[in-house]
């Protein structure tokens, strides 16, 4: 099945005397599956699909347009999946999920000039769905990874994932300086389409899409060198730390995951912009130096984000992922990285997500 892939390049690294413990990045790429529809499409037939009309179908509408996203992509037709059992649902996630993830996972191993059988270390996002043997195994057999790569699954964590991905990655980097670690995000969001009218079923029916994203991350020691580029990109940027997080007290029924019989169930409050942007400002603040990559949760949420930290954030790269691919979860601030990337050059970024708890998380990346 053909898919969308983009790359970003990564940069010559100039020869300097490693920190011991640090964590760079050496190559991100991304991906999107084939079934590509937009959002007047997706709008038309799921109505369809939930027999909407009056009221309720205009509803629906409003919903759909004040999400500013033009097209969604998916690895199934959207009238495929919201009549499934959550069983049928996962025996298509354990189907899908691994070509998915190899797609960004092979460019980025290649930009990076890694060969397969030197990852020692591979960390799999994912909050779509579960199997064992899992996506991890899957993968590492369609890469050609070693038998003895290290694996471990970040699971359910929501939006955030790709934040936790990248602090394990540092910590494996800070353990071992030789290691070579591919951190893989991969979500199939559309294979939970329920069929219901809730309005916070219509809310993530509106949003959610499916991708992928991959991160090549290495230790202190390590000896490769990519193909001759300018100094841009995210290629060079060291894992600063291990980032931030905070739990907004009270707000556990803000935002929720939750398995039902039909597919996983998202609930969302209208309170959740403001208490993001609250905890933004605390977390971020308004005059921190550098760039700012924030997952696109929503219109609202990016609105609330820009209030919070003040007009010297532009947001238009989050802005321009959400409204080319919709919410894909984990990997889409990884998406903002590289547009933001691949526009100018990044010496200093944050990123930003969150997600059920109600949580929020970042991690600070730097050239050195």
């Amino acid at each position: 099945m053909g898919r969308r892939v983009t790359v970003l390049a990564p940069d010559r690294i100039s020869a300097r005397t490693p920190q011991y413990g640090s964590a760079t990045i050496r190559a991100l790429a991304t991906a999107t599956p084939s079934v590509r529809r937009t959002q007047d499409e997706l709008t038309r037939e799921l109505a369809d699909l939930w027999g909407l009309r009056g009221a309720a179908l205009a509803r629906w509408r409003r919903i759909a347009r004040g999400t500013g996203i033009r097209s969604r992509a998916a690895v199934l037709p959207v009238g495929q999946t919201p009549r499934l059992t959550t069983g049928q649902r996962m025996r298509l996630y354990e189907s899908h999920a691994p070509s998915l993830a190899a797609a960004p996972a092979r460019a980025a191993l290649r930009c990076a000039g890694v060969e397969p059988g030197r990852v020692t270390d591979l960390i799999v996002v994912t909050c779509t769905g579960f199997s064992a043997p899992g996506v991890d195994l899957a993968l590492a057999d369609r890469l050609g990874l070693a038998p003895t790569v290290r694996r471990q699954v970040i699971g359910f964590m929501g939006c955030f994932g790709a934040i936790t991905g990248l602090r394990a990655a540092a910590g494996v980097c800070a353990a071992e300086p030789t290691a070579v670690t591919l951190v893989v995000c991969a979500e199939l969001c559309s294979l939970h389409l329920r069929q219901a009218d809730d309005a916070a079923n219509l809310v993530a029916s509106a949003l959610f899409s499916d991708g992928a994203a991959a991160v090549v991350v290495t230790g202190a020691c390590w000896s490769g060198a990519g193909p001759d580029h300018a100094s841009a990109g995210v290629a060079g940027l060291a894992i600063d730390g291990l980032g931030r997080s905070v739990v907004a007290p009270g707000t556990a029924g803000a935002m929720s995951w939750r398995i039902t019989d039909a597919g996983f169930a998202m609930t969302l409050s209208e309170d959740v912009p403001a208490i993001l942007g609250e905890s933004m400002r605390e977390l971020v603040g308004t005059d921190r130096a550098g760039a700012l990559a924030v997952h696109p949760g929503g219109p609202a949420i990016l609105d609330a984000v820009e209030r919070a930290v003040g007009h010297g954030r532009d947001l238009d790269d989050a802005r321009g992922v959400l409204r080319d691919h919709g919410n894909m979860s984990s990997p889409s601030v990884l998406f903002v990285l590289e547009r933001l990337a691949a526009r100018q050059r990044v010496d200093r970024a944050t990123l930003a997500a969150f997600g059920p708890g109600l949580s929020l998380e970042t991690i600070s990346l730097c050239r050195r």
